[in-house]
């Protein structure tokens, strides 16, 4: 556990180093990110790969998105101190001459989870002080160009004794042949080794985790309109999985839905729901603390079935004295779904009523709800001006010049399997100014212009066996 939070804090402090550093570089692009796969074991559950030389042109992009922003330097300095107070160090002697070109981390199979870090082209002095400084009890090596640490000497032979290479390794391969070359951080897990570790833990995969997964990388990619984050699965061999655990993966769609929500949302979430998908055997199924919240039950999630069906949107507006919340959705029985609506919704009431609502005084306990069946499509609203204006001729989200661009920006393709798209320019403001009637304590500088984020937009896609997810945000 000690080797996470040190890769985790050198990292961090590549990030705030951003203030010192500058990033005034050549922009020369980076090499391949992943390097240390010469000398992981094969059998490694996961691998994460940052690029840690601050004058490669993806330190260079960040800093260049960083600069759209009005506190952009009190908010870096604010950061670097803040890292170097509790870390107790100091940037420009100890962490950055002990950055190599890139920082990886390595999780290997065991009953439990051990993590060994791996760097290389720093000031290795420079570097074994830091390890020193970081934890006493860390234990490193050199193995052919890299330095491993650990806080684990059994994960640590484990690297060292290694004798075939993650990079060698079919899986891996596969995975990671989706990637750029040119990215900020790259990622690979192996979903059969991830199964195994979790196996030997006493955990059970969740059910929205299935089908399995055989592999799955991601890359966090800065340009310079913003961040994009891109993700990539194959799907793994349900032999051994429980009936309960099984569900289908959703095919790819086209939204017909953004031809009749309203233009101006602030957020609009797209999906398809099919029949059974709320319902589970056993009540085991769900996540805990939903479960605790909600006091789900099967018949909760049964009449949840009965509401919810075909492509399904949860979008927001701008209101007063809250922003309005609607939901579109295409039960195969109308006339069942608003009776179990009903049920769904008292329950709901029951238990944020119990609940007591936010700390900040905020019960939606009180929010009236109306509904009505328009087109054999159910439309539930915290407005009835929302279910006005669904049913208007008057601008439609697919018009939207925000939403149209945003579209462009994130090539997000005519069919996914899904969509999030949130205005950030105009939900932000309002998060700040709710923020308080939720008892929410808003992170350091989350209150400065953050005008600079434009749209955030999120999409999933499938083909066959392999499944894509991709998130852009953009700052202008």
């Amino acid at each position: 556990m000690r080797a996470r939070r040190i890769v985790a804090g050198v990292a961090a402090a590549a990030a705030v180093g951003l203030a010192a550093a500058g990033c005034g570089s050549s922009g020369a692009a980076s090499s391949s990110l992943g390097g240390a796969a010469s000398v992981a074991p094969s059998n490694a559950v996961a691998f994460v790969a940052l690029d840690s030389d601050l004058s490669s042109g993806q330190w260079d992009a960040v800093d260049g998105l960083l600069q759209k922003f009005p506190a952009h330097d009190q908010l870096l300095a604010h950061l670097r101190t803040s890292f170097e107070q509790h870390a107790k160090l100091n940037w420009a002697n100890d962490v950055k001459p002990a950055l190599g070109s890139e920082l990886d981390l390595v999780a290997l199979p065991g009953k439990q989870p051990q993590l060994v870090g791996l760097t290389q082209g720093g000031d290795q002095a420079k570097l074994d002080a830091l390890l020193r400084k970081l934890d006493k009890g860390i234990v490193s090596a050199r193995i052919a160009g890299w330095t491993a640490f650990s806080s684990s000497q059994e994960a640590l032979d484990a690297v060292t004794s290694a004798t075939t290479k993650l990079s060698d390794n079919n899986t891996y391969r596969a995975a990671v042949a989706k990637l750029a070359g040119d990215a900020l951080v790259r990622a690979y897990a192996n979903g059969a080794e991830a199964q195994q570790l979790l196996a030997s833990l006493g955990k059970q995969a969740p059910a929205a985790a299935t089908p399995p997964i055989a592999w799955a990388s991601a890359e966090i990619v800065v340009a310079g309109d913003g961040v994009r984050v891109n993700g990539y699965s194959r799907d793994g061999s349900t032999v051994g999985v429980a009936p309960r655990f099984r569900r289908t993966p959703p095919a790819p769609y086209t939204s017909n839905l953004v031809d009749e929500i309203p233009s101006g949302v602030l957020l609009v979430a797209d999906f398809p729901v099919t029949p059974g998908q709320f319902q589970f055997s056993d009540t085991g199924a769900m996540p805990a603390p939903l479960k605790k919240f909600l006091g789900l039950s099967p018949t909760f999630l049964a009449e949840l079935d009965d509401v919810l069906g075909g492509e399904t949107a949860v979008y927001v507006r701008p209101g007063l004295p809250i922003p309005e919340v609607t939901i579109v959705t295409q039960p195969s029985d109308t006339a069942l779904a608003e009776r179990s609506l009903a049920d769904v919704l008292k329950t709901l009431r029951q238990s944020i009523g119990q609940s007591g609502g936010f700390s900040g005084g905020f019960n939606p306990a009180g929010i009236p709800i109306v509904h009505e069946v328009v087109g054999g499509q159910l439309i539930i609203s915290t407005s009835q001006q929302g279910i006005a204006d669904f049913r208007s001729a008057g601008p439609k989200l697919a018009s939207d010049p925000s939403f149209t661009a945003a579209l462009q920006t994130s090539e997000m393709p005519a069919q996914t399997t899904g969509f999030l798209y949130v205005n950030l320019a105009r939900s932000l403001p309002l998060v700040q100014a709710f923020a308080p009637l939720l008892g929410l304590k808003l992170p350091a500088g989350a209150t400065t212009d953050v005008s600079a984020l434009k749209t955030l937009t999120a999409y999933g896609t499938r083909v066959g066996e392999e499944a894509t997810f991709t998130a852009v945000l953009e700052v202008r």
